[in-house]
């Protein structure tokens, strides 16, 4: 009997490997039309755009239609070639936020108070009413920062100087503010335990005014976890679940198997969010230094894991801006920048390991609940024909009757040549088994997109 396997799915692990044991490592799932998982997608590759500095990637923005990165203790402006330019020092070791206000390039770095960059000069802060804030935001000719019982406003254009009036106090909960975020023309809070959702009254002082009755009962203790795009904003909420806001609801979109894999993590307070959109595609990218790097695609609604290397390292990207007509991000380990690039399947030049685990199957799959199965063949369906000129790319292929505890040997198979597009791959030889998982690996920089898998096989008497 030919019968189809789930291969396509999330990364799902849970505390018992038997509930949950899925993993899908550097792809992200591609839904139908009718909103349903369709094939695993290869996360595209890193291509080298240029490099600058000798410490490690804090942060990106886009200035005046030019990129700025601040790399160690130095900012650089890189043009459209790549090459960078030395603009001056901003001390620190902290990841930053910058904004540009339409004027200037706005920079907080949470160990200062912010710096000014109007593209001749460089400018350190000394108002003594400016906070150290770690996040900037700006709305309506305004600059706004956090401190720690609210939000300061800046003076309208001058965005390093502040009014001591001008502050909005954060007094729902006697919680400490972590950031300050602008969305939809409206001004969000966020504190440990709550999200203050402001409006523009129009006069005042501030002429801002919080939306009482839109307050979120949930905070961040992660504020380089907030991460934006045109329809949502994503953060890490104290809780360690992961959120999601539209307008000034916010909702949770994990799962119970992220939530046990978050809470495993030796520190979340470090955690940074990425927003990118490319390809028609929004995702939204997390990453925690000491655990790993999570994705979430929202045309499929599903969570699949990204990874540097052949190991469970947390992926490269820092940061992510578009600009120059590039999709463009920054090194967490230095100061290289690269270009997000669906046609490079490698990053900089090192192995990517794609890697999915099924989930199990068993007899219950044709109603023979109990049952031992004999199957004749397994069958991988995969976009053929995407070979190395020099080399025929593999797969390897392995299974586990145990949940994942422990794991068969390696088989080897060939996609076949490129051009090879009716090559078929399948696996013969397999003994009985009560239940069984599989796991298809490959790092050969190739474009392996997975589509479905088949078995034939057949129910046994026992």
């Amino acid at each position: 009997m030919r019968v189809e396997l789930p291969v396509v799915g999330p990364t799902y692990t849970n505390r018992s490997l038997s509930v949950g044991n899925q993993h899908t490592q550097n792809f992200y799932i591609e839904a139908n039309q009718a909103g349903e998982a369709a094939a695993l997608m290869p996360f595209p590759g890193l291509k080298s755009f240029g490099s600058a500095g000798s410490g490690y990637a804090r942060g990106l923005c886009v200035y005046s239609d030019n990129l700025y990165s601040v790399v160690g203790t130095e900012l650089y402006k890189f043009d459209l070639n790549g090459s960078g330019t030395l603009i001056g020092t901003i001390p620190g070791a902290d990841r930053v936020t910058m904004v540009d206000d339409g004027l200037n390039l706005v920079i907080a770095t949470g160990s200062t108070k912010p710096y000014q960059y109007d593209g001749a000069n460089l400018t350190a802060g000394t108002d003594a009413d400016l906070p150290n804030a770690k996040t900037v935001a700006h709305i309506n000719q305004r600059v706004i920062y956090e401190k720690s019982n609210g939000i300061s406003f800046a003076d309208l254009d001058t965005p390093l100087t502040v009014n001591s009036a001008n502050v909005l106090l954060a007094n729902t909960r006697a919680d400490d503010v972590k950031a300050v975020v602008t969305h939809r023309q409206q001004v969000f809070t966020f504190g440990v335990n709550t999200i203050e959702p402001s409006y523009f009254t129009g006069s005042g002082t501030p002429p801002y005014s919080r939306v009482n009755n839109s307050v979120q009962e949930i905070g961040t203790s992660s504020p380089y976890s907030i991460s934006t795009n045109k329809d949502f904003i994503y953060f890490l909420g104290t809780d360690k679940r992961v959120y999601r806001m539209s307008g000034l609801n916010s909702q949770a979109i994990d799962n119970p198997a992220i939530g046990q894999a978050i809470q495993g993590y030796s520190s979340v307070s470090d955690a940074y969010g990425v927003c990118i959109t490319a390809d028609g595609q929004n995702w939204y990218l997390l990453s925690f230094p000491t655990g790993g790097t999570w994705l979430f695609n929202e045309s499929s609604g599903l969570w699949t894991s990204l990874a540097y290397g052949t190991d469970d390292d947390p992926h490269l990207i820092s940061d992510y801006a578009y600009v120059y007509g590039k999709h463009l991000v920054s090194d967490r380990r230095n100061g290289n920048i690269y270009e997000l690039d669906f046609d490079t399947f490698t990053d900089n030049g090192d192995a990517i390991q794609r890697q999915r685990t099924t989930q199990a199957i068993d007899s219950r799959l044709l109603g023979s609940a109990g049952k031992q199965l004999y199957m004749n063949y397994l069958e991988l369906e995969f976009e053929t024909g995407v070979s190395l000129v020099s080399a025929e790319a593999e797969i390897i292929m392995q299974y586990s009757d145990d949940d994942g505890r422990t794991w068969s040997q390696e088989y080897w198979q060939s996609i076949g040549e490129q051009g090879d597009f009716e090559k078929r791959v399948r696996w013969f030889g397999f003994e009985r088994f009560y239940k069984r998982r599989f796991r298809f690996t490959m790092t050969d920089p190739v474009k392996w997109v997975l589509i479905r898998l088949v078995a034939d096989v057949e129910v046994g008497l026992e």
